[in-house]
């Protein structure tokens, strides 16, 4: 209710009464029960009640009996405001119940704010009000209720008053009425059991602050800074190799804990799908359904320890700045068409021969995804790349490789490349999941000619193994390869992440490496990590 038409009803009655006549055109006749000849007729036929109490009948003056604790039914007190709601549409919420001075006031208030735009109305000379007019004998009462109740009124307009300035104050203090904010940081402690040509332990550091803003409710817009300080421990074995690096390692501000941007991306939506536009350092998973199970959270820490073990490599073919979106066809069979292009993070922005969106570095990705059963999901991808002699084939579009070998990952003058790959995901129960993927990449090296690269993987995961969240998992593979030379370089990694709280969880666990860089003659590998992770 506005507290102004009460108000002025204790403060002036002379007022009251004049803006009552200017209103509703009531005359000035107490005995009077209408100026509207037509108001009986409609309270019939809507079935309304006339208010009982008159202000010619008498009104309790003892102080004793206003001054009780409570207002009961029979009360004339009880019986007026039944009978003012009822005729004018008013919730009183009395419920025929006995009720406390207090709540009988809040029943009142309800009626107060129905009534003032009933007043504020002006009927005309060719239409009826759409409401039956206030008369006086029922403003009479309605303004004695309301002399009697004065302090219970004025108790809960102090409420309102004081949770009207709390919800401004919580809008005043909020971060953003249309962005939230989001935080990941990790803590890692990593090292080279054997296989190293040192075996230091080290203790690095990723953070991560996530600006998701929506302006309508359906779209998204991701501003990401990042900063870290951890390189690659990979890098310090025998042969120094992409395969081990984990997803902690390498970001873009390494060694220093500068901080910068590190995603910036907008998604909207178009008709039946979303469309996905990346200004910089977009990646396929953005996008693209990469059947990772549990071991898949797109970079962050609280999946897999290693870049191999998320998802298949075929992902992280290309990345920068491009667009993506998926195509829904059913439910079942196939399910939708993934679609996305990408052109390299270090050449998208520069429009010097051989770079921009379409002469430099690029990948373009197709996908079929499909729903098989309810618990099994299958995807067939192609992705068509280049890539200069600067950046390897599979980093995000960057230059630094993030999985398989060296010789694998090597562009020299110019690359081009196309890979096929087959992913599925399993869901045998809500502690029991399988994934797998099987990748061919047929690359045409300048200076080197033409090699098959290959990588497949399998892993068993076990999400709320402990009923409190905390995921097992176990993945054994071949990063990225060239066959037909040296060894294959199997990839075999085991991992326990417990979940302490929702915002904080440790994740120890194994790397092992049968063969880095194709090369084994006692060159295996075992790197241990154990990663806490905080986020917010």
């Amino acid at each position: 209710m506005s507290s102004a038409f009460w108000k002025s009803v204790l403060i002036s009655p002379v007022v009251l009464g004049i803006t009552l006549l200017l209103s509703t055109g009531v005359m000035a006749a107490p005995k009077s029960d209408s100026i509207d000849s037509l108001t009986p007729i409609r309270e019939k036929a809507n079935g309304v009640t006339p208010v009982k109490v008159a202000a010619s009948e008498t009104a309790p003056t003892t102080e004793a009996e206003v001054a009780t604790n409570t207002v009961k039914p029979g009360d004339w007190q009880y019986t007026a405001l039944q009978g003012v709601a009822a005729k004018y549409g008013c919730n009183s919420n009395l419920n025929n119940q006995v009720v406390s001075q207090l709540e009988f006031a809040r029943g009142l208030n309800s009626c107060l704010a129905k009534l003032e735009p009933i007043l504020a109305q002006k009927p005309t000379t060719t239409t009826q009000p759409t409401t039956p007019a206030v008369t006086a004998a029922d403003l009479e009462v309605i303004k004695r209720l309301t002399q009697e109740y004065r302090a219970q009124l004025t108790e809960i307009d102090g409420r309102l008053t004081s949770a009207d300035k709390k919800v401004a104050q919580a809008q005043a203090s909020q971060f953003s009425t249309t962005t939230k904010l989001k935080g990941e940081v990790i803590f890692n402690v990593t090292g080279a059991a054997s296989g190293a040509t040192s075996n230091n332990t080290v203790l690095g550091d990723r953070v991560r602050l996530l600006f998701e803003t929506s302006f309508n409710g359906q779209d998204r817009l991701w501003t990401r800074l990042a900063t870290g300080n951890q390189g690659g421990v990979n890098g310090g074995l025998k042969n120094s190799t992409a395969e081990g690096g984990q997803v902690s390692e390498g970001v873009p501000f390494t060694n220093l804990n500068t901080v910068g941007i590190d995603w910036l991306a907008y998604q909207f939506p178009v008709s039946n799908t979303n469309v996905y536009v990346a200004a910089y350092n977009g990646i396929h998973a953005d996008y693209a359904p990469t059947y990772g199970s549990n071991f898949d959270d797109f970079t962050g820490g609280s999946g897999a320890l290693s870049n191999f073990a998320e998802s298949s490599p075929i992902y992280k073919i290309g990345g920068g700045s491009g667009v993506g979106t998926s195509l829904p066809f059913g439910d079942t069979g196939l399910k939708s068409l993934t679609v996305g292009y990408f052109a390299g993070p270090t050449s998208a922005n520069k429009p010097a021969a051989g770079q921009g969106l379409f002469n430099g570095d690029y990948a373009l990705l197709g996908q079929l995804n499909f729903k098989l059963s309810d618990k099994l999901d299958a995807g067939l991808t192609y992705v068509n790349s280049y890539h200069t002699a600067t950046n390897p084939i599979y980093a995000f579009g960057g230059s630094g490789g993030l999985t398989g070998t060296g010789i694998a990952n090597l562009a020299t003058a110019g690359t081009t490349a196309n890979s096929y790959g087959a992913e599925f995901a399993f869901k045998a129960s809500d502690t029991l999941a399988f994934n797998g993927f099987v990748l061919n990449t047929s690359a045409n090296k300048a200076t080197i000619g033409k090699q098959d690269l290959w990588s497949y993987g399998a892993g068993l995961s076990l999400p709320n193994i402990d009923g409190k969240g905390s995921l097992a998992g176990l993945l054994v593979g071949a990063e990225p390869y060239v066959g037909g030379v040296g060894t294959v370089p199997y990839h075999i990694e085991g991992f326990y992440k417990y979940k302490f709280s929702d915002n904080l969880s440790i994740t120890p666990g194994l790397i092992y490496l049968t063969a880095p860089n194709q090369t084994s003659n006692g060159n295996s590998a075992v790197i241990g990590v154990v990663r806490s992770t905080f986020t917010f």
